[in-house]
């Protein structure tokens, strides 16, 4: 549970499209820190996914913590990228509609977030109900590699991604910077990323990274590797879940989503990054796996 300023309970809630050991091996330590701090009270596991390996493991991890819910689908999940239906997992947001509840969702392949990051969403979600939903400050995200590199917080040595611009006139300007080839495919600028998020944990810096927190009024698109949003509104997306949760709903709602600058984290890969990634023998990975293992 998560208490306000008035004294009122929220029932915190994390949804998870599931997913991948790899990342989950690293990723559960953090969600089960806040679970045994009080302040997750439930685990969603939106079972996408046909590799059976990966299966064994969600499933273990409803074993060892019961706070671990798995949600499955009354259909086959028919794979279009490696062994998951990106296309199907709409489907699961049936299951984020209680009324008392903040759902919280991140992609299973974030490795690392900030202390304090959950209570500040669900507070930003709370301060800001107008808001169609909150969405954290996530590294690696497109549109945020820009904000970071106009901040000064991610440098320019591997290259300078597209700028969002100021004034949106149509949707190819609502692409332009999400939509940059070079900031989610290239191997030096993920390397970079990463990199920089190493020099910043060491140097005690990481809020360099942070950014002033905005109403998003030109409906940025952006990639959902963490949202947050009411289950009492029963948001309900279709098939274009990324591209409906991030401006389209938002929009023909007139309800922008709200960036909560400080609240921070590491998505680890776009599946244009993650071949060079593995290749170099997962590395970076290597070092979130560091980080997640000195939780006690």
């Amino acid at each position: 549970m998560y208490k306000d300023g008035t004294g009122r309970e929220w029932k915190i809630s994390i949804t998870t499209p599931a997913g991948r050991e790899k990342y989950l091996s690293i990723f559960k330590k953090y969600i089960y820190r806040d679970v045994k701090a009080g302040i997750v009270d439930e685990w969603q596991l939106w079972l996408n996914t046909v590799n059976i390996n990966d299966i064994a493991y969600i499933e273990s991890m409803a074993a060892e913590n019961d706070k671990v819910k798995i949600f499955r689908l009354d259909e086959a999940i028919t794979p279009t990228w490696e062994s998951y239906n990106a296309l199907q997992t709409h489907k699961f947001f049936k299951n984020s509609h209680d009324d008392n509840t903040i759902y919280i969702r991140f992609d299973d392949d974030i490795v690392w977030y900030e202390p304090g990051c959950i209570e500040k969403i669900a507070q930003a979600r709370i301060d800001h109900p107008e808001a169609f939903a909150i969405y954290p400050n996530v590294i690696n995200s497109t549109i945020v590699n820009s904000w970071h590199q106009k901040s000064g917080a991610l440098g320019k040595e591997a290259g300078e991604v597209r700028q969002e611009k100021d004034d949106y006139k149509n949707d190819d300007d609502r692409n332009w910077a999400y939509l940059d080839a070079f900031n989610y495919t290239d191997s030096k600028f993920v390397d970079c990323i990463h990199d920089t998020f190493k020099k910043h944990y060491d140097e005690g810096t990481l809020s360099d990274y942070y950014l002033p927190s905005r109403s998003l009024d030109n409906f940025q698109r952006f990639s959902i590797c963490s949202l947050a949003w009411w289950g009492k509104e029963h948001v309900a997306p279709g098939p274009s879940e990324e591209a409906q949760m991030s401006w389209e709903l938002p929009k023909s709602n007139n309800r922008p989503n709200w960036l909560c600058g400080d609240a921070l984290m590491v998505h680890y890969s776009y599946h244009t990054q993650r071949d060079y990634l593995v290749r170099e023998g997962d590395k970076h990975l290597v070092f979130y796996k560091k980080l997640s293992d000195e939780i006690v």
